[in-house]
């Protein structure tokens, strides 16, 4: 039996890189198709693509909310710099807006740092192979870490789901049981009302009335709903041994598997059957819910 997983689940890494602390994070929700958002320091930029691949080896479908920061990094690695001009520039300012003041303070580093254009980032840095792949590591890490948590939650859906499809066949059995005696009772029925209509029984073409209960017989008959039914509750079964990415497909059986059902419902007026279709109805909403978080 292969992993079946959640699309859902969260997974934090930290490590350490030239006394700087780095820290992975990916978060995962449901999504119809694969979506992945990254979220990096400028200068791991050049990165995105490599770290998107990783995920999408990974993760088939989902959105994917992938971050990554440094705690303190160091001016090697971020590259800062400081521009002489610039400050020059705000320090001329600054006298300027004491003497239009007439404040006699004297100039401090506090009042430079206020200004957030005197330390800019180097754009052209570039990232060397083994802090790349030290990157990529992380990533790796925390992706193994969301797998594990997803396998999790996955193994849980596959509990539930199995014993509600238990149900699900439970029910479909007692309908087809109960759909034996399905046209004879819409005949009763019919042969009432008639009765009902003329008052005498002789009256009654016995001939024409086998041809009617043939054709009541044919419009009233779930069996083939029933046997449509159970199959789709095998394949759906065998679909979820198979294991991820099992989602979309396990969303297609439900709509033929309700689909079946809104037949035999509208082919029966016998309450014990319609009783039974209601329950049936509640089980596959309730796993086509499920089935909603299932990558």
């Amino acid at each position: 039996m292969n992993n079946l997983y959640s699309m859902t689940g969260f997974a934090s890494t930290q490590a350490e890189y030239n006394n700087s602390e780095i820290t992975c994070e990916i978060r995962a929700l449901n999504s119809r198709y694969l979506e992945i958002s990254i979220r990096l320091p400028k200068v791991l930029s050049d990165l995105e693509n490599s770290i998107k691949e990783l995920i999408r080896q990974k993760i088939t479908r989902g959105k994917i909310m992938y971050s990554l920061n440094f705690s303190s990094l160091s001016s090697e690695l971020q590259n800062l710099k400081i521009d002489p001009d610039t400050i020059q520039i705000y320090m001329n300012l600054l006298k300027e807006m004491k003497k239009a003041a007439q404040i006699d303070v004297k100039i401090t580093l506090d009042h430079l740092l206020s200004f957030k254009d005197i330390i800019s980032f180097e754009e052209e840095a570039e990232i060397d192979e083994e802090f790349a792949n030290f990157i990529f590591r992380v990533t790796e890490d925390a992706l193994k870490k969301l797998d594990e948590m997803r396998s999790q939650e996955g193994d849980f859906l596959r509990k539930d789901l199995q014993s509600r499809m238990g149900n699900i066949l439970q029910l479909t059995d007692e309908i087809a049981q109960l759909g034996k005696n399905n046209a004879r009772a819409e005949f009763e029925k019919l042969y009432k009302r008639l009765l009902s209509l003329i008052g005498d029984e002789k009256q009654v073409d016995n001939n024409r009335f086998e041809q009617e209960l043939a054709i009541i017989a044919d419009k009233v008959d779930i069996t083939e709903e029933s046997v449509r039914l159970k199959s789709h509750i095998q394949l759906f079964e065998e679909n979820l041994k198979g294991g991820s990415p099992v989602g979309k497909k396990l969303n297609f059986i439900l709509q033929e598997m309700n689909r079946e059902t809104n037949t035999i419902s509208n082919k029966t007026t016998m309450v014990e059957i319609s009783h039974r279709v209601v329950a049936l109805k509640e089980e596959i909403e309730k796993i086509r819910e499920q089935v909603q978080n299932i990558e």
